[in-house]
């Protein structure tokens, strides 16, 4: 692939992830819904949501349930493979309010795209390694229990700890 129709892919990929995040926290769902093409598949805490159906579902709930949210890309690192496809790893964090809860949150999504008419999500993979009360950021990070969302158990967090590296490094 020429390197400038690679960097137009990447820019318009990067595009696609802002916009996401803009939708969701305006509570836009069709906008969100577009962003995906039709059999496009979302997996969030080991389910995986299959198709524009199942998706509306899932950020409806989700956008009834946080009354107001902040949603903040920041490295974003893209592969193009071809013209058609590409896979991507980018970072954020969200501010959350759920109820009278303020909540904050670290996550990573893992991406593969596809250009239709343009780039959209073919899968997304949210993972994260904190979602915790923003009272409790400082006791949080004392344990891998860093999932704490409002009247459910606590959980361990997605990483870093399962990263493999993550007790190798000292290793060589």
């Amino acid at each position: 692939m020429d390197p400038l129709d690679t960097l137009i892919a990447k820019d318009a990929i990067r595009d696609l992830a802002g916009a996401y995040s803009m939708a969701v926290d305006d509570h836009d769902i069709e906008s969100v819904l577009e962003m995906y093409a039709p059999h496009a598949t979302f997996t969030i805490a080991g389910k995986t949501l299959t198709g524009r159906g199942e998706l509306r579902t899932f950020y409806l709930d989700s956008m009834d349930r946080y009354t107001t949210m902040l949603h903040t890309p920041e490295i974003h690192l893209i592969t193009v493979e071809d013209p058609r496809h590409a896979t991507g790893r980018m970072t954020g964090h969200a501010e959350l309010a759920v109820r009278d809860t303020l909540m904050m949150s670290a996550f990573r999504y893992a991406d593969r795209y596809v250009m239709t008419d343009r780039w959209r999500f073919q899968h997304r993979r949210v993972s994260f390694m904190y979602a915790v009360p923003f009272e409790a950021m400082g006791a949080s990070f004392r344990t891998d229990q860093r999932i704490r969302w409002p009247q459910t158990r606590y959980a361990g967090a997605d990483y870093p700890e399962s990263a493999p590296t993550w007790s190798t490094y000292r290793d060589r």
